[in-house]
């Protein structure tokens, strides 16, 4: 039997390591957010880069055909405490969010057009969009849209992982309470995106306000550090690293979203509550590697205030007597 006081203590080095390098990236990442060729991406013309002709009335009513099992498994999956539903299918990520905002139904969709909502996404850089039938009123109801954004999560980039590069089929439906815009991935560049599928909803609340809910199938190619790395992650220790990833970044874009749909047209700053957030992915780390070594449940002592010189003290903890 190992020494429960000493693996501990080491795990608490561990994660005393993890946490200062994940504290680094992040800094390195929120600095490095826009990398020196984002810039050339906003300016640059985007081509589609897919044949227009190659797709038709079949191939757009098939969009909701092949997210609607999709839908329907993700919606029967319980939420977290932060109100995400997510699991795996093979590699890649299920998962669906939602919030619900204050503004009346009619006064958010006049202010947020769905069609375009993909501009709101967390990461977003630039993008084109070709619609190809409207409604009687000249609303985008099909539509091919190539959007080009930040590798998620940002500190990816920093291991050399590329844009990510989609181009999809769009069906956008208007409803007196809701509105939906489904996508299906068709193309990507720069193989950057394995699969990218998904929805966005604007409904109608019973207490008067809007839901937004984002539903995406999702994989996305690993720079060729984290293609070696994967393989050897503890899928527990994996699973909580990639469930924070999805948290981080949909936060941002639900919390844009409401932002426009209540008339703000300032961008949503994306490193709001990232110490807090990049504690809790240590300790979600921590609790799987913990209990394997089998201790109880704990959780990483905070630092209670850092000096001038840089070190970091934390208050004495009470021993058992």
């Amino acid at each position: 039997m190992p020494d429960i006081p000493l693996a501990e203590e080491a795990l608490r080095r561990v994660l005393a390591v993890v946490d200062r390098t994940a504290e680094l990236a992040t800094e390195l990442a929120t600095t490095l957010r826009m990398r020196p060729d984002d810039a050339a991406v906003r300016a640059a013309a985007i081509p589609l880069g897919v044949d227009v002709g190659a797709f038709g009335h079949v191939e757009f009513e098939a969009v909701a055909r092949h997210l609607e099992p999709l839908e329907q498994l993700i919606a029967a999956v319980a939420p977290d405490a932060g109100g995400m539903r997510w699991r795996y299918l093979d590699e890649a990520v299920l998962f669906r969010c939602e919030a619900e905002v204050g503004t009346p139904f009619d006064e958010f969709t006049a202010r947020v057009d769905i069609s375009r909502v993909i501009g709101l996404t967390g990461g977003y850089l630039a993008g084109r969009t070709e619609v190809l039938a409207r409604d009687a009123t000249g609303r985008p109801i099909r539509q091919l849209e190539r959007s080009i954004s930040r590798a998620q999560p940002a500190h990816l980039a920093l291991a050399g992982a590329d844009v990510l590069d989609v181009c999809k089929l769009e069906t956008v439906d208007y409803g007196p309470d809701e509105q939906v815009l489904r996508w299906r991935q068709v193309h990507s560049a720069n193989g950057s995106a394995v699969q990218d599928d998904g929805s966005v909803s604007f409904a109608r609340t019973p207490g008067g306000g809007t839901a937004v809910t984002v539903c995406a199938h999702q994989q996305f190619s690993l720079p060729p550090l984290w293609r070696a790395i994967t393989p050897v992650l503890w899928p527990a220790v994996r699973r909580a690293l990639v469930e924070d990833a999805y948290r981080r970044s949909f936060r941002i874009t639900l919390r844009t979203i409401a932002a426009r749909g209540q008339g703000s047209a300032g961008p949503v700053e994306e490193t709001a509550g990232a110490t807090s957030s990049l504690w809790d992915t240590v300790s979600r780390v921590a609790e799987p590697l913990t209990l394997l070594a089998g201790s109880a449940p704990w959780k990483p002592a905070r630092p209670e205030w850092t000096d001038s010189s840089g070190f970091r003290h934390f208050r004495p903890e009470r021993q058992p007597l």
